[in-house]
């Protein structure tokens, strides 16, 4: 049996079992005292999303056919489906989960508030898929100083990348730099490039930065490699520091850090800004 096919199957039985769940009174339906079949029914759902029954059984037996983004929204609604089995059901059907709006105000999670704090003084952001910076430590407040004093919707990586004179003036190769951050942006998106939510920041983009727009619209993707990064820091001086990203196993942040060696000069200069600069925070 093929992979597409035991995908097809991994899908159907997903949508069945959560069809079986399904309670017809959690979708206003009367539940009845002849229903046999626990949940709802085909011919319930595919009514409820508003899709043909026959399309929908096929769907359900892994008929060789394909749901649209849209026929998959109206499933999650339909069936009840939680963030999780959302972004399983999209990735059984071969298309990325939707991002929804960032929530730029949730606070980070206790746990990698810790990680970053324990990375300290090297600097470490976390940030969301639209590389929104959601918490960083003060190392990055040393390296970034710029970022506590930014608007939360202006707090991302792009736009700290094609806006700010300080990104620039710290950058080693700033072109380069950026062609980069386009395209491991675009290639980690993937089918996600569709989202509403990235459509908007791409168009504020696009509007603010020719340099952004132009990038963008060369189509290039590029991927992550671990690798060394150098600065020309204005108060440091040039550095370089091992550049690392991982992402969280429990939602789809990553952790971006930029090491400095326990113990090294690097370190210790890092350590003494830190100590030198009230207004640094994260």
């Amino acid at each position: 049996m093929g992979s597409a096919m035991q995908q097809r199957r991994e899908l159907a039985e997903f949508l069945r079992s959560r069809r079986e769940r399904r309670r017809p009174e959690d979708v206003g339906l009367p539940v009845g005292a002849r229903r046999k079949t626990p949940g709802l029914r085909r011919e319930e759902v595919a009514t409820l999303a508003g899709l043909s029954v026959t399309w929908y059984t096929w769907l359900e037996q892994a008929r060789e056919i394909r749901a649209s983004r849209q026929v998959l929204g109206c499933l999650v609604d339909v069936l009840g489906l939680d963030a999780k089995e959302t972004e399983h059901l999209y990735q059984l059907a071969g298309e990325a989960a939707p991002l929804g709006p960032p929530d730029l105000a949730a606070a980070a999670a206790p746990s990698h508030r810790i990680l970053l704090d324990q990375l300290d003084p090297s600097p470490a952001y976390l940030v969301n898929r639209r590389f929104d910076i959601l918490a960083w430590n003060r190392g990055c407040a040393a390296l970034y100083p710029d970022l506590a004093r930014l608007p939360p919707e202006r707090r991302n990586v792009l736009w700290l990348t094609f806006t700010s004179p300080g990104m620039r003036t710290i950058s080693m190769d700033w072109e380069r730099d950026a062609e980069h951050a386009v395209g491991v942006f675009r290639a980690q998106l993937g089918q996600g490039v569709l989202d509403d939510s990235i459509t908007a920041l791409v168009g504020q983009l696009e509007d603010e930065s020719e340099e952004f727009r132009r990038l963008w619209r060369s189509r290039a993707v590029a991927a992550y490699a671990p690798s060394r990064l150098a600065f020309n820091h204005p108060r440091l001086g040039p550095v370089e520091f091992e550049y690392v990203k991982m992402h969280t196993a429990d939602d789809d942040k990553t952790l971006v850090a930029f090491l400095a060696a326990p113990g090294s000069e690097l370190s210790r200069r890092l350590g003494a800004l830190i100590a030198e600069g009230d207004d640094i925070a994260p």
